[in-house]
């Protein structure tokens, strides 16, 4: 199986969509409007899709359905440009159509605006680039890749605005993370050697985006340099576990370094909670426990904090809570092996995080059982999904750390589902920092 990203063959089409006029965008074929638009919700919802040949995957058909709407909008945005130009307003001034482009959204939000907006950005001259990556600070990820494509554009048909001014503008921490990694990747496009010599020293970047970039040469090299110096490209595949915050990006390091004969696992890179109490199998049957509010819910939702010592009325009989860890190696707790392959179950999974100070943090989870995740006893994930594919960081939400003790439950359900690929019941679950650095406990 060949997992693409949706950008991979929509990029073209898509900067088509953005950039185009009304008379231009009724000639666009329907399935380049659609794909673009996929692309959208699938950036905002970080989906990665699994391609195969006359099959659609679950996740796709999910987004088919939640892109309804914006597919709806933008049809009809794009019918009425065509038929009525006259509709379409040029901007009064460089910072207004900036603007436009910084409001767009889903469901086709701002796009009236925002297209002859962008088409008047993209005549800008050269020396105008870097007041358009102004305008990238703080937008949504749709917003963002209108920038991106303007800037593009703007290179396209005017030229590369001058090399030091692109570096200046990298260099400079006081710029907006999203428009300084725009730059880079423009300079990567139009000198490669000088982008090369600027991602050696930027791993730790405060853009997640160069850090990325940086990160990635610095794989490349170690895995280069594994062929013949094995001790240097140790040193550098650290480096760069160190730095990395993409799981994709982790999860290779990890295996590489595997491969050098060094000790390093996922669950440790990821810093991923291994230690739970749990207590299952809780009614799930006809998927009525997803919505149940079963009593260790209905303690934490009221107080954050459950009685562990507490015996409760379970699906099958009397159940108490238990231990239950995570795989040393991947970090993995698995469920369907802890409860003999129940189905139609529900299980609850507590544990406590101490924290030195009060930190902006995140939930991650990646789960391919339907879950909810409360922080405090505060709901801040839920995700009613079964057996639609699963990965490290599949689901992510923002929270609040305090000082000292903070607790943690999940709900983890599954369905009856009896094929051979529904039989898993397992999780992974790590708290980061905002950028997607692991935390531990006591830090």
């Amino acid at each position: 199986m060949v997992y693409w990203s949706v950008w991979d063959f929509t990029k073209p089409c898509f900067n088509r969509c953005l950039l185009s006029g009304p008379n231009d965008l009724a000639n666009i074929p329907l399935g380049n409007l659609v794909f673009g638009l996929i692309r959208e919700i699938a950036r905002v919802r970080s989906v990665r899709f699994s391609i195969q040949p006359k099959r659609v995957s679950p996740e796709m058909e999910k987004l088919f359905r939640q892109g309804k709407r914006s597919l709806r909008g933008m049809a009809a945005l794009v019918a009425a440009c065509a038929i009525n130009p006259v509709m379409v307003h040029a901007a009064d001034s460089i910072e207004e159509a900036i603007e436009s482009v910084r409001s767009v959204g889903t469901e086709g939000k701002g796009f009236e605006k925002a297209i002859p907006a962008a088409r008047e950005l993209q005549e800008l001259p050269a020396d105008k680039i870097t007041q358009v990556l102004d305008g990238a600070d703080g937008v949504n990820p749709i917003a963002e890749n209108w920038i991106r494509g303007i800037v593009f554009g703007i290179a396209q048909q005017s030229g590369t605005p001058e090399l030091n001014v692109l570096k200046d503008y990298v260099n400079d921490q006081g710029h907006n993370a999203i428009g300084r990694g725009i730059a880079m990747e423009l300079i990567r496009r139009e000198d490669p050697a000088a982008a090369q010599a600027m991602l050696e020293t930027l791993l730790n970047d405060s853009s997640l985006a160069i850090r990325e970039m940086a990160v990635e040469q610095a794989i490349v090299k170690a895995a280069v340099l594994s062929e013949s110096q094995a001790e240097g490209s140790v040193a550098i595949y650290r480096e760069a576990l160190t730095a990395a915050r993409h799981p994709k990006q982790l999860s290779r390091i990890v295996e590489a370094l595997g491969k050098l004969g060094e000790s390093v696992t996922t669950a440790d890179a990821f810093s991923l909670i291994l230690d739970w109490k749990s207590i299952a199998p809780f009614d799930n049957e006809r998927g009525v426990g997803y919505a149940a509010v079963y009593a260790p819910e209905q303690q934490f939702a009221a107080d954050g904090s459950v009685d562990l010592t507490v015996k409760h009325e379970g699906k099958n009989g009397e159940i108490a809570w238990q231990d239950v860890a995570g795989s040393s190696d991947e970090g993995l707790v698995n469920l369907a092996d802890t409860y003999n392959k129940e189905k139609g179950a529900v299980a609850y999974l507590y544990a406590e995080f101490d924290s030195a100070d009060a930190k902006a943090a995140q939930a991650r989870l990646g789960c391919i059982n339907a879950n909810k995740v409360w922080v405090n006893g505060k709901e801040v994930m839920a995700t009613e999904v079964y057996h639609a594919g699963s990965m490290l960081d599949q689901y992510v939400a923002p929270f609040d750390l305090k000082k000292g003790k903070n607790t943690i439950l999940l709900k983890i359900c599954q369905n009856e589902q009896e094929e051979s690929w529904a039989q898993r019941w397992e999780f992974q679950f790590r708290v980061t920092d905002p950028t997607g650095k692991g935390l531990q406990s006591g830090e």
